[in-house]
């Protein structure tokens, strides 16, 4: 986590289309104190949607594993990636 601190990390996401459910991400991001870059979400197919968040991970930004698995335990999220790291 420490060498993660200053950078960006890419996470793709794919989650049921349900209302509430991206705030619901968007929360537990805050909670960590990430700092939200981007966000790009798909048009919901067959009730499943892509997301797509960039974040800067900074020094005040708290473990980033832990930030994944709460993301993971939210009902409706069925999978995060880490697709990029810089």
């Amino acid at each position: 986590h420490e060498e993660a601190k200053g950078k960006t990390i890419t996470f793709v996401l794919q989650m049921d289309d349900a209302p509430g459910l991206l705030s619901k991400v968007l929360s537990v991001i805050a909670k960590y104190q990430g700092n939200i870059l981007t966000i790009h979400q798909s048009i919901p197919i067959n009730n499943m949607a892509t997301l797509s968040i960039s974040l800067q991970i900074l020094p005040s930004t708290k473990d980033v594993s832990s930030m994944v698995e709460d993301m993971e335990a939210i009902d409706g999220v069925r999978s995060i990636k880490i697709v990029a790291r810089e």
